[in-house]
């Protein structure tokens, strides 16, 4: 014990010692900040090879583009960033079109080119964030970009939206497609999502297809001589027209957009179903027929039985 003990003394000398020199003393490495990340799909419907920016919101407003991460949307709308500096505050997700981006057609099935730029807005990023860009989500990020933007506005700004949808069942936290790979258990979820793929379906029919829907010039989005591309991007810019502020919606606009939308009878629709091995496919469904709906589950690989259910309770959800 005596040596042990003047062992330690001894230690503790030569470690205080060199800790005493000028140039020796060594500092102690500061933490680092786990990694945040953000990630989502992109659906008007599925918009695939488009650019999307991670932007950080920096005094009130995104950051540069320049300064923003950036990625590439798979071939199933997925995409997903990392923030290495553990970023936690407020971020607006940018969708631009691309030489190559293209969107589905949920009504054909056809890859129409994405000529537009949908936004999505969260109040704070976190170690997992899933942010879904549609839209609806436009409607958020077009709202709370009329005033200085921060976490409190863009959580006022998605409540403001869901409250002018709400005849639509619109939930901005909604993954726009049928996940059975992580939900098929969950028969609300499913209902919810079954949902927003017919809301999406909606708008690509009104635009279309309603004359209600109308550019700044109040030209109709379905004018003679447009591509259906021009038509969806013109009625995306005027869902986001819908709303005067970050808590307000403009009366008329909001109710001739609920009209437009209401009055389309969506039946058949390329409904996205993630699969539990991971992949998507792409089936035709009509959304107004329990027995189609069972046949898409089950063909996407839900037992028989669970399928039958599962059916009749998103039937029985949807708007």
């Amino acid at each position: 014990m005596i040596k042990m003990t003047g062992m330690v003394i001894a230690t503790a000398f030569i470690v205080t010692g060199c800790g005493g020199g000028g140039g020796g003393s060594v500092s102690p490495t500061a933490a680092q900040p786990a990694p945040t990340t953000v990630g989502g799909t992109v659906a008007k419907g599925l918009v695939k090879q488009a650019k999307v920016l991670a932007c950080r919101i920096v005094n009130g407003a995104p950051e540069a583009d320049a300064s923003c991460l950036s990625t590439t949307t798979g071939n199933d709308g997925s995409y997903s960033m990392t923030f290495g500096d553990g970023y936690t505050g407020p971020a607006m997700i940018k969708v631009m079109a691309g030489s190559a981006s293209t969107m589905i057609d949920e009504t054909t099935g056809a890859d129409i080119p994405y000529n537009m730029t949908m936004r999505a807005v969260v109040p704070a990023v976190s170690t997992s964030t899933t942010v879904f860009v549609t839209p609806f989500s436009e409607m958020a990020a077009s709202a709370v970009s009329t005033t200085a933007i921060d976490a409190t506005k863009i959580s006022q700004s998605i409540a403001a939206v869901q409250s002018v949808m709400s005849s639509l069942g619109i939930d901005l936290s909604v993954m726009p497609m049928v996940d059975l790979k992580n939900s098929a258990a969950n028969s609300a979820t499913l209902t919810t999502q079954s949902n927003m793929v017919k809301q999406l379906g909606r708008v690509v029919m009104a635009a279309k297809n309603s004359n209600l829907i109308q550019d700044a010039k109040g030209v109709p989005c379905n004018a003679t001589g447009t591509t259906t591309s021009q038509q969806i991007a013109c009625t995306v810019s005027a869902m986001a027209g819908v709303m005067s502020s970050y808590v307000t919606a403009d009366l008329t606009k909001s109710a001739n957009m609920l009209a437009a939308l209401n009055g389309q009878n969506v039946t058949n629709l390329i409904m996205p179903i993630l699969k539990a091995d991971g992949t998507v496919s792409m089936v035709t469904t009509d959304v107004s027929s329990s027995v189609s709906m069972q046949s898409t589950l089950q063909n996407a690989g839900m037992p028989v039985n669970n399928a039958a259910n599962t059916a009749n309770i998103i039937m029985g959800g949807m708007r």
